[in-house]
């Protein structure tokens, strides 16, 4: 059975990475299929600027080598002007040519003369007017000589003794002109369109036998970034829009002819466009569905998911401001360089300089990666070393780049070595030197998006420079004012300003961890305040390496709160093992309480929720402490005492030889009522306020060492939490008159989850 079931799961887990893997396929597919249809898109456009201008330089020549030919025979016209001889011999030596079908004279009686004889257009068209224009290409006029088909017109002044005699035209037939590029334009497999910008009339029109107008295309849906209004106002570029005609989209490229008011667009339907890509799309399907066939036959795979935190990128304008805005708020610079490590993507961004300021910040999840001790000291070095070859007389900044590639394996092979062994496959640094030769660097570690990341790093560095000038520099006397004298961490100066910032700002991920040092005093009367001030410098060390980035304060003589934001509980869980990790060699303990809010809202709450925890966890050592001395000592019967007891006098008579003082306290109601021996708290025999009694006794009686961990037990909610996990809350402590103590707390209710009426009982060890 126990087989059959394994089986099951592992088909059913099977089943699940099969969908799993088939579904990051088919996103693969979806973004290569995606990719080919943009890389189809831009070719399109590219191929049709390439094609358009083809036609336009073919087009340009055609009209300007007409324009040649008949300025040539309007010279010819003006000799014959000249001496005395009608126009019928150019005429009759006439052959089309190029685009030009047939010629023809307007005088200025505006009497048209042509091979066919004279037309009278007086009141079709005005000598002087046509005289104005000089030389020109129409766009779609009609002709004013036959049946009123529309034509093109080419037109050369006759000039005879400095006079325009008259205006030599070449008519250019629609047909004609339509037919060459309709054809160059199937070659193309596109379609074309040339008009005139003036009326917008269209010259050649592959869509339609009866050219229309640029207008037609007005009411069309344009796809985004497009626009008629665009396709009218510029003089070239890309448009696209739907086709009334097929419904697919069009894709153009308009651009304008050079010394003719003509325009010129090449078009190419959706279709034409990615036909090949449709071919490329369609075998990748049956691809696809091959794999997918594959893979629910014969692939299993274990698919592991990391989460990976995306932070938003930060613009340099940003960064700048919380550098301008360090002085008020000392965390900026490490915030800067998060922002810097997130805007490129990188493994992990620094700052360095040689005044030795050292700031970085690493992803988290690759914390294991972090240069740390002397590998550190030999990166800064060589980083230094590089940056010297841009040192000057005058401030100078310079950008460098190094990946561990074949010419840094022959120039600087322990360098070389180093990188591979440390997992970096790119430093892109922006260093800052001064005449002064004072050098700052600013980089990243295995940037995603190097050219990014040096377009911020060089834009921000000497901001970056200056801010930490600043800090290190004209800061002094507040830095000695908000900073711990013996161990470097923050005081309660910057404790106090900085909650109403945090409360201000109200930070995501906010964390708030109190941790109380264990048995200092004992440590301080045992080895003298030396070994005291040494174990309070390395804890606070290990506070500083294990939450580098936060907040770190010293609140006391041994009592630390560290603030982070912008972490997940389960990381902060993570950093507090190994921070009490760090501890144990040295044999250091200390009792830590954390509070977590996905968003701050109140500072002091926190710190007053993690400081009950932290004496919870106290209030635990000492009795997990007492606990490992009780099961060496089997003599004392108290110890076996359990929860849950109801009858008070037989509980009574048993343990009269070895308790001092016993009290009925409702948690509830915080009453008491005194059960054995003379009041051994004092004053009354019952009592309204038992937390008061106790702490007039804590503050009377209890050795100020331990009254920390005494008083804990005034927190009620922690005492039924404790209650409500099976155990029974116990502490040791000393009085001043060097008598030991054992307070135990037990249950007198059946509901251990609501514990309500509880027994104290205070023992003589």
């Amino acid at each position: 059975m126990a087989m059959t079931y394994e089986r099951k799961k592992k088909r059913q887990n099977n089943i699940l990475y099969t969908i799993i893997t088939a579904f990051l396929i088919f996103v693969v597919f979806l973004t290569m299929v995606s990719s080919f249809y943009q890389m189809a898109e831009d070719d399109a456009y590219e191929m049709l600027h390439m094609q358009t201008k083809q036609i336009k330089d073919d087009l340009t020549l055609q009209l300007k080598s007409d324009r040649e030919n008949l300025v040539t025979m309007a010279n010819f016209a003006s000799k014959l002007y000249s001496d005395g001889e009608n126009y019928n011999l150019m005429f009759e030596s006439f052959n089309p040519i190029g685009l030009l079908s047939n010629i023809g004279i307007l005088n200025p009686d505006n009497t048209f003369v042509t091979k066919m004889g004279s037309i009278n257009l007086n009141g079709k068209i005005s000598f002087e007017e046509e005289k104005a224009k000089g030389e020109y290409v129409s766009g779609r006029i009609p002709d004013l000589t036959g049946d009123g088909k529309e034509l093109i017109r080419s037109a050369v002044p006759i000039k005879a003794s400095g006079e325009i005699v008259g205006i030599l035209y070449g008519v250019i037939p629609l047909d004609v002109i339509g037919e060459k590029y309709n054809n160059m334009a199937k070659e193309l497999n596109a379609q074309l369109f040339v008009y005139d910008k003036e009326t917008g009339k269209f010259v050649i029109d592959t869509l339609d036998k009866s050219p229309g107008e640029l207008s037609n295309f007005k009411d069309r849906k344009y796809n985004a970034d497009y626009s008629y209004d665009q396709l009218v106002n510029t003089d070239k570029g890309y448009s696209s829009f739907k086709s009334i005609l097929t419904g697919e989209d069009l894709y153009v490229h308009y651009s304008t002819l050079e010394d003719f008011d003509w325009g010129i667009m090449l078009a190419r339907y959706e279709t034409q466009v990615f036909s090949e890509t449709h071919k490329i799309s369609q075998k990748l399907i049956i691809v696809f569905v091959a794999i997918i066939l594959i893979m629910s036959a014969y692939i299993e795979l274990v698919l592991r998911s990391e989460k990976n935190r995306a932070r938003l990128n930060s613009e340099s304008s940003y960064i700048r401001k919380l550098l301008l805005e360090v002085n008020q708020q000392h965390t900026n610079i490490t915030e800067a360089i998060r922002l810097i490590k997130e805007y490129s993507g990188s493994r992990s961004a620094f700052f360095t300089d040689t005044d030795g300021e050292d700031f970085f910040h690493i992803k988290p999840s690759l914390k294991e990666k972090l240069l740390t001790g002397e590998d550190r000291n030999y990166f800064h070095r060589e980083l230094f070393r590089y940056a010297s070859n841009i040192q000057t007389n005058k401030m100078s900044i310079g950008f460098m780049q190094i990946v561990p590639n074949a010419h840094l394996l022959k120039t600087n092979q322990e360098f070389y070595d180093f990188l591979l062994k440390h997992g970096i496959k790119e430093v892109s640094f922006a260093i800052i030197a001064d005449k002064k030769n004072h050098v700052s660097i600013l980089g990243t570690i295995n940037p995603k998006k190097s050219f990014a990341a040096r377009q911020l790093i060089e834009d921000i560095i000497v901001c970056f420079s200056i801010a930490i000038y600043n800090r290190k520099h004209l800061n002094k006397t507040e830095l000695a004012a908000t900073t711990d004298s013996l161990t470097g961490a923050l005081n309660r100066v910057a404790y106090k300003k900085d909650i109403l910032l945090f409360d201000e700002e109200k930070p995501e991920g906010f964390s708030c961890i109190y941790i109380d040092v264990n048995e200092l005093h004992i440590r301080n009367n045992k080895y003298g305040h030396a070994a005291g001030d040494e174990m309070l410098i390395y804890i606070a060390n290990s506070l500083k390496e294990t939450f580098f980035g936060h907040s770190i304060y010293r609140m006391g003589g041994d009592e630390f709160l560290v603030f982070a934001k912008n972490s997940s509980q389960e990381n902060i869980k993570l950093n507090i093992e190994t921070f009490i990790e760090q501890l144990k060699p040295m044999g250091y303990n200390v009792a830590i309480g954390m509070s977590y809010r996905n968003q701050n809202t109140n500072c002091e709450e926190m710190v007053r929720e993690a400081e009950i925890r932290m004496y919870e966890s106290k209030a635990q050592y000492y009795q997990n402490k007492e606990q490992t001395s009780i099961s060496e000592d089997t003599d004392k019967s108290y110890s076996q005492i359990k929860t849950g007891i109801r009858e008070i006098d037989t509980m009574i008579s048993v343990l009269k030889e070895h308790y001092n003082g016993i009290y009925r306290v409702s948690l509830d109601t915080d009453s008491a009522h005194r059960i054995l021996m003379p009041s051994y708290l004092g004053y009354k025999e019952d009592e309204e306020n038992f937390s008061k009694l106790l702490k007039k006794y804590i503050n009377d009686t209890v050795h100020t060492e331990f009254h920390r961990a005494v008083i804990s037990f005034l927190n009620y909610d922690a005492i039924k939490r404790q209650i409500s996990e099976g155990k029974t809350p116990s502490i040791t402590y000393k009085k001043v008159n060097g008598e030991t103590v054992i307070l135990s707390v037990y249950n007198l209710t059946e509901d251990k989850d609501n514990a309500k009426d509880t027994l104290w009982v205070f023992a003589r060890e």
